[in-house]
């Protein structure tokens, strides 16, 4: 990957906005139905989750190794823009869309196999769309020509 043509400022604000994003998609707008999907429950007056009625113990873990991820993504995302020539906000969504929908696909058949309801499928496939369509709009605005 050539790093001299590397915005990386870009790569760290679509890196972080894709944490941003996984807080809002399942912290405020579906964390009840990604829960229920996943056999997650609560206890409010503890704060423990439960897992299929199993204790589960807090870790940060899962944190640090999604903003790796994060970062990850967005490298990758930018060495496709690279490739494929895309470097407007509009090119950069689509190519970002395109491999959300190829990463949504998945999970919905990944979910089909793990018999997982489907409304699992529908929200953590939305949430692969909307996070590589925002990263590929960020990386394509801010392509270094």
């Amino acid at each position: 990957m050539e790093t001299t043509k590397t915005n990386w400022l870009a790569v760290i604000v679509a890196a972080v906005g894709g944490v941003l994003i996984g807080f809002l998609w399942y912290g405020l707008l579906f964390q009840q139905q990604w829960m229920a999907g996943n056999g997650i429950t609560m206890d409010e007056s503890q704060a423990k989750l439960f897992k299929n009625g199993v204790e589960q113990p807090g870790s940060s873990v899962p944190m640090i190794v999604n903003m790796i991820a994060m970062v990850f993504y967005a490298l990758v995302m930018n060495w496709l823009l690279k490739r494929s020539g895309a470097n407007t906000l509009s090119t950069g969504l689509m190519t970002g869309g395109a491999v959300g929908l190829i990463m949504a696909v998945g999970v919905f058949v990944a979910n089909l196999f793990a018999m997982a309801p489907s409304s699992l499928s529908l929200v953590d496939g939305s949430y692969s769309l909307v996070l590589f369509a925002v990263m590929g709009a960020i990386l394509g605005a801010w392509q270094k020509k």
